[in-house]
């Protein structure tokens, strides 16, 4: 195994933990946009093991917090 970053040390499960977790705490507004630049990363390093993950935003009332939904597909 070829270890690039510190994300290619790490299981699938925590893979999407991850992905998970940044995403909330960028939406929430604990990390800034920047972050993103790690959410494509993380997307990089599932694809390459053969997982798309993608996922879906939504807010029930304008002042309530976003809800993250991932989505994960195995190819």
């Amino acid at each position: 195994m070829n270890i690039k970053n510190i994300y290619d040390r790490l299981n699938n499960e925590k893979i999407v933990g991850m992905y998970y977790k940044v995403l909330t705490e960028i939406f929430n507004g604990t990390l800034s946009d920047v972050m993103f630049n790690e959410i494509d990363l993380l997307e990089t390093i599932a694809a390459n093991r053969g997982i798309q993950l993608s996922y879906f935003r939504f807010q029930e009332h304008m002042n309530s917090p976003s809800k993250v939904m991932i989505l994960i597909r195995f190819h």
